[in-house]
C-alpha cells in the first residue's frame, strides 16, 4: 500500500500522509534520500495503524467489504481504499490525524 491516504483538517490541509510526516518530523532538511527512507518507514506504520483503526470501527457487513476488497490488494490502488474508508466512517480524518499525533508522542517519548 502506498502513502496516498490523506488527511482532511485544518494542520494537514488534505496533505498526503507521506507530506504531513516529513513537515511534522522536520524532515524537510535532510537530503531526499535520508528523508524518503524515514519519511517512507513512518507513512507504513501510520497507514497500518489508521487501517486496523479503520476495520475496528466497520460494521460486519462493512468489514467484509473491506476483506473482500484486501484479498486482491496486488491490483488494488490505495485511492479505492481511501474513497471506501471516508465513505464508511464520519471520523476517518480524524484517525489519520490521531495517528500521526500518537506515532510522534512515542517517538519524542523514546528519544
Amino acid at each position: 500500500m502506498t502513502n496516498d491516504v490523506t488527511p482532511q483538517n485544518n494542520t494537514t490541509d488534505a496533505q498526503p500522509i507521506y507530506t504531513v510526516i516529513a513537515q511534522e518530523f522536520g524532515f524537510t532538511d535532510l537530503d531526499d534520500q535520508q528523508q524518503e527512507a524515514l519519511v517512507m518507514q513512518m507513512t507504513e506504520s501510520v497507514i497500518k495503524r489508521v487501517l486496523v483503526d479503520a476495520y475496528a470501527k466497520l460494521s460486519d457487513g462493512d468489514r467484509t467489504q473491506f476483506e473482500e476488497m484486501l484479498e486482491n490488494i496486488d491490483n488494488l490502488d490505495p485511492a479505492d481504499v481511501d474513497t471506501f474508508l471516508r465513505g464508511k466512517l464520519t471520523d476517518y480524518d480524524a484517525l489519520i490525524t490521531d495517528a500521526i499525533a500518537d506515532l510522534k508522542k512515542h517517538l519524542m517519548e523514546a528519544a
